[in-house]
């Protein structure tokens, strides 16, 4: 594709909403709108420059760390830098390109749920259509994403999990825990990094606090089924709920698995192949009363037999969940399918450990594991924005300065 082209994609990207309106504000007026952590006295590099060079190093393939983000702007060409608005030299007659420890300290400074917005904010949904030139087509795929995507149309959800980077250890001995929310799909909409994971409840209402949540799902494990977050969530946020029910809410967990369930017909049925097993689910739901837990309408029991292709052999769990949509609102269908997609989250933490080798990543100090995550994330979501369907194959076409500068429109 002509650069000309992608740069017009790039800013379509940036500039238009999920219906094509227009937004308030583009890449770098959200990045100037950054608080700058540094003294103002010495300042050579404008803040906007900094954490664009950062984003656009690290779409190139291979560029995982910090010590890359240097090899790449020495690459970059005076036009590049002219377009990164890197500062001007009259003594040299050159534009100035910053060193690795110059970016280092910056993102390690930087106030992490500000650079969130910045880089996480609303953006245009993936163009329809076939891949962009030279990407693999993969039409079946395609398809069912295309199918998924007017599912999640109909009824919006948000996913909530945390992930520890097992390579970011504090000087405690801790490692860096971000408790996370995503729309599902994958796009991560905001994160928070928390100290240990069992603490994750307390800063539930925190984490999705500034989300418009009014007549969405939120989904999350049963970690986070907890009275109080349950109650802000429907009173506070006017949202809808599907709460996974273990050993840590020991009574309601008895009084919804001693539910007569053998008297339920199954309401949805599905069947998948795929990572070496077969799977079949069913998932039967029941509108209950007095469960005495907030906002509590149905009951619903999933089950999975997965049989392993290679040895034969044949597992079976039941899960136990409570939600606060009514059979009006979403069929057992849909629930079904929101269940299931609650591990996009979960993939997207995937694709930050296995293409961005996040989880052995040692950088440690300060707010540097929040705000690269957060940089990642953004990367993710522009391949995805620009119709890859695979991020490698993305950040493969994108490792000049020129492609990456194009794909996040800040050209």
């Amino acid at each position: 594709m002509p650069a000309v082209a992608l740069s017009r994609a790039g800013a379509r990207a940036v500039e238009s909403g999920p219906g094509g309106e227009d937004l308030a504000a583009g890449t770098w007026q959200r990045l100037e709108a950054l608080p700058d952590p540094r003294s103002p006295q010495g300042r050579i590099y404008p803040l906007p420059c900094l954490i664009a060079v950062a984003v656009c190093a690290f779409t190139a393939a291979g560029n995982d760390r910090l010590t890359a983000v240097g090899q790449w702007t020495r690459r970059a060409s005076q036009q590049d830098l002219a377009r990164l608005r890197a500062p001007w030299d009259p003594v040299a007659g050159r534009y100035r390109a910053p060193d690795e420890k110059t970016i280092r300290v910056v993102l390690d400074r930087l106030e992490p749920r500000a650079l969130t917005r910045a880089l996480l904010g609303p953006r245009r949904r993936r163009r329809r259509g076939g891949p962009p030139a030279g990407a693999r087509d993969y039409r079946a795929r395609r398809a069912a994403q295309e199918t998924k995507a007017l599912a999640r149309g109909r009824l919006r959800a948000v996913a909530v999990d945390g992930k520890t980077s097992r390579g970011a250890r504090r000087g405690d001995g801790t490692r860096v825990h971000l408790l996370g929310v995503a729309e599902h799909g994958g796009r991560l909409l905001d994160h928070l990094e928390i100290d240990v994971k069992h603490n994750e409840t307390s800063h539930f209402a925190e984490l999705l606090a500034s989300l418009d949540l009014a007549g969405a799902v939120v989904t999350f494990d049963a970690l986070h089924t907890v009275r109080a977050n349950l109650d802000w969530l429907a009173a506070e946020k006017n949202g809808q709920y599907i709460a996974v029910v273990k050993a840590n809410q020991p009574l309601l967990y008895a009084r919804v698995k001693a539910l007569p369930w053998r008297q339920v017909p199954a309401g949805s049925l599905t069947r998948d192949a795929g990572h070496g097993r077969l799977e079949t689910r069913t998932l039967k739901t029941a509108h209950v009363k007095g469960l005495d837990f907030p906002g509590a309408r149905q009951a619903i029991k999933i089950t999975r037999w997965r049989q392993d292709t290679a040895t034969g052999k044949i597992s079976r769990q039941t899960v136990y969940a409570i939600t606060s949509l009514a059979s009006a609102q979403a069929t057992a269908a849909d629930l079904a399918r929101l269940v299931r997609e609650h591990w996009t989250i979960e993939a997207h933490h995937h694709i930050r450990d296995v293409t961005f080798t996040e989880d052995t990543a040692a950088s440690r100090t300060g707010c540097g594991p929040a705000n690269l995550a957060t940089i990642r994330a953004a990367i993710i979501a522009a391949i995805k924005d620009a119709g890859y369907l695979h991020i490698p194959e993305g950040r493969r076409d994108h490792t000049t300065p020129a492609e990456a500068l194009c794909l996040h429109g800040l050209d």
